[in-house]
């Protein structure tokens, strides 16, 4: 349904598990199926800081019944909210390093993921003092060997996730045209289009990279990019503005730059930001 941006019947169905989940009992199976839904599913049609407070609730769970792996995944999906959120980029780094170990031992899978996470955080803060690979005691050393490690086994996820952040970070360093081609490679595996937070903040400022490439004057494909982008956000935004609207607004201000309309791009910028401080959105307010 989500796939088939079937928002009427994801609802519906979103509110039947969601209610399945609140009246089974406590267990295994219950713990992993709360961190699947709310990881997954509940995440488009509430804030942040809700999913958050869920994942939270699956963490403890799983740890309560025994399930340390499906705990760390839920940490792992936490620690990520609480990036995307603009959670403090020193305490998020600090918290993720102090539980990788741990981590690695009982969910090698998740681990890769957050090692990723804390790599981006310190490129972000200019953090250069350690290598987050290195409390990790593998053969894999960065994330190029991580990369190939994946590439190797077919760990598409993996791979599309080493693209992902090769594509955050050169957005958030201004470098548009790197940004773009790690989005189109992140883009070029099927696991792109699953539902995930990591999918909203590609597809937002996938567009904001869009528009930018066409008013330096790369050419018109990428306004046409930029536009299937805003089109997309415009479908989510009934899914939940507090998550979506702000974003949306701001694609809106990027569409009115590129077609030179100076005032509509000033007054969409400007309700942008008041969207995104209302909904607690403080890295996109800035």
């Amino acid at each position: 349904m989500f796939l088939n941006q079937s928002l009427d019947s994801g609802r519906q169905w979103r509110n039947i598990i969601k209610d399945m989940l609140e009246k089974a009992a406590k267990g295994t199976v219950t713990a992993r199926a709360r961190f699947l839904f709310f990881a997954f599913i509940n995440m488009w049609y509430v804030p942040l800081q809700e999913s958050i407070d869920h994942l939270q609730e699956a963490e403890d769970m799983s740890l309560t019944v025994g399930d340390s792996d499906r705990a760390y995944m839920a940490q792992c999906m936490k620690f990520r909210f609480l990036f995307f959120r603009g959670e403090q980029l020193s305490i998020l780094s600090h918290d993720i390093g102090t539980n990788l170990q741990s981590m690695a031992r009982f969910s090698p899978g998740s681990v890769k993921y957050s090692v990723l996470d804390k790599e981006m955080i310190d490129s972000l803060t200019g953090d250069t003092s350690s290598n987050p690979y290195d409390r990790l005691n593998w053969i894999i050393c960065n994330k190029h060997s991580l990369l190939a490690d994946a590439q190797s086994k077919m760990h598409f996820q993996i791979v599309e996730a080493v693209h992902l952040q090769n594509f955050f970070l050169s957005f958030w360093m201004g470098d548009y045209e790197e940004a773009a081609k790690a989005s189109d490679l992140a883009m070029s595996f099927s696991s792109a289009k699953m539902p995930k937070v990591q999918l909203v903040y590609h597809i937002f400022y996938r567009g904001v990279v869009m528009f930018h490439l066409y008013r330096e004057g790369k050419g018109e494909k990428w306004l046409e990019e930029g536009n299937k982008m805003q089109d997309q956000v415009q479908i989510w935004v009934k899914n939940s503005k507090p998550i979506f609207e702000n974003k949306l607004v701001l694609l809106e201000a990027e569409h009115y730059a590129s077609m030179g309309n100076v005032v509509a791009a000033k007054e969409s910028y400007e309700l942008s930001v008041e969207l995104a401080r209302d909904n607690g959105y403080v890295h996109e307010q800035g």
